[in-house]
């Protein structure tokens, strides 16, 4: 197992490709991700951010 003992930060990050970004980490290391993989990230941000909407949201009154 590995432990991330040091605060890893990132350095840098370029545009590769039509959609890929290559990404410089403080540590030394580069990561390369494409677009698909960072979206797929992005529902579990937008259903938090969702959730406080909705908690400052008056409710709505039913009409029959």
């Amino acid at each position: 197992m590995i432990c991330m003992l040091n605060d890893i930060r990132i350095l840098s990050v370029e545009k590769d490709g039509e959609d890929g970004l290559i990404v410089e980490f403080s540590d030394g290391t580069t990561g390369a991700y494409v677009v698909e993989e960072l979206l797929l990230l992005r529902p579990c941000r937008q259903l938090g951010e969702e959730l406080k909407r909705q908690k400052h949201r008056k409710p709505q009154q039913r009409t029959n």
